[in-house]
């Protein structure tokens, strides 16, 4: 992995450091492009046929996606309700709705709603398109209607689950409701904690309530699913075929396959989901308000001018699965005044590690060329992290140090660091 980021070592526009005032939109803001972060106080409309894209926004009313329209929407907050009829789509992504996911197409087999990541603090009601949901809370029920396909990965319902009539298929895998779940009438495969050949998903399917599956006219396969209440099968052609670690309160209807088991006696049971590990990112970003560095007026000594400071404090975060090594090195372009340029050989560095949470190692300190080498004119180390590191951040830095001969035209000049993250 590659990542480039350059800052100015003495005047530079600021990237990602600075406060950003974000501004409050009226109500009833109308979305056809890319809004960003905005903070929309009161609804929301993705008109007719719009493509509306938000990231990291607050909606403090609700979303309504009108007919034709398209919702990609990461990291926002909405604090009302998403409403969506005969939508091309919605995305929601890292994601909190506090109220409740309406999404139905009503004439067309056209729209989706996929999830990832999501809070919903209400209850989500959706039909007629295809439905994803992957690593999402929902505070309320979940019930689907003629929907496409239901695909529910890692879902934790705190009401009941209810899907009803899907025609492409229905997946259910590590899902957690706490009510009952129905699943029927649908005519493709039916993968209720089981692949295609019945073989147990890694994420088993935890119900407080009953498990029904009747009317079904598919490939109907359960494994890894286990009901407090009652298993009840009515009506599926084929019968539901049952596999390993499956388990019910008592067990009503007709199956082929395994017997069930019995859940574990106690008082109250506990599930969690462990999800695989994400593959993660190895970021960072500055730690201050200005990427400026200023080395002020250099001070002429017996044979060179002399300057000093430090580069602004850096932060690095490896949140990647295994926690590889990795290194950030830099390099500074030739320092220029006008029609005047020198080398950036003159220019050494001491660097340090501030703040070590992520078991990062300072790279080893380079001279001014005035006294030998090629200063920061080639890439240099400023720290780095031995494969197995501490899953942590770290703060490092680097104190300059200026030496330049003094026939160097006078002039206020201006370089440019150029940081690689190397993994």
């Amino acid at each position: 992995m590659r990542n480039i980021w350059k800052a100015s070592t003495v005047a530079v526009l600021v990237v990602g450091a600075g406060v950003v005032a974000v501004p409050a939109y009226a109500a009833d803001l109308s979305c056809a492009s890319d809004l960003g972060d905005q903070t929309i106080a009161g609804n929301l409309v993705v008109a007719d046929g719009a493509d509306c894209v938000l990231g990291g926004a607050t909606v403090q009313g609700d979303i309504i996606v009108e007919p034709g329209g398209w919702l990609d929407a990461t990291s926002v907050v909405v604090e009302g309700d998403v409403i969506a009829t005969d939508a091309y789509g919605v995305l929601l992504d890292g994601a909190k709705v506090e109220g409740d996911i309406s999404a139905y197409s009503a004439d067309t087999t056209v729209g989706f709603l996929y999830a990832n990541d999501l809070e919903v603090g209400g209850s989500v009601a959706v039909g007629g398109i295809d439905v994803e949901a992957t690593d999402v809370t929902i505070g309320g029920s979940f019930m689907a209607q003629e929907a496409n396909y239901v695909d529910l990965v890692r879902t934790s319902i705190v009401g009941d689950a209810s899907i009803d009539g899907s025609p492409w298929g229905v997946s259910v895998v590590g899902a957690i409701v706490q009510g009952s779940v129905t699943v029927s009438n649908n005519s493709r495969d039916v993968l209720i904690g089981a692949d295609a050949d019945g073989a147990a998903d890694a994420f088993a399917n935890l119900i407080g309530g009953d498990l029904v599956l009747s009317g079904n006219s598919a490939n109907l396969r359960v494994a890894a699913t286990t009901a407090h209440g009652v298993l009840r099968l009515d009506g599926n052609d084929p019968l539901a075929a049952l596999g390993e670690g499956v388990a019910a309160g008592s067990v009503v209807g007709d199956y082929t396959g395994d017997q069930p088991g019995s859940p574990a006696v106690g008082d109250q049971a506990i599930a969690v989901t462990i999800p695989n590990q994400a593959a993660g990112e190895l970021i960072w970003s500055l730690e201050g308000t200005s990427a400026l560095v200023d080395l002020g007026v250099a001070d002429e000594q017996i044979d060179h001018y002399f300057a000093e400071g430090a580069i602004v404090p850096i932060r690095i975060q490896d949140t990647r699965a295994g926690n590889p090594a990795w290194s950030l090195t830099a390099q500074v372009s030739d320092f220029a005044a006008g029609g005047e340029t020198v080398s950036s050989k003159y220019l050494g560095w001491t660097p340090g590690v501030i703040d070590n949470g992520g078991s990062a190692v300072a790279g080893t300190p380079v001279a001014s060329g005035f006294d030998e080498g090629e200063g920061m004119s080639v890439a240099r180390t400023l720290a780095g992290a031995e494969a197995g590191h501490a899953r942590g951040a770290s703060v490092v830095g680097a104190d300059l140090d200026l030496k330049l001969p003094l026939e160097t035209p006078r002039g206020t000049y201006t370089a440019t660091v150029t940081l690689t993250a190397l993994s």
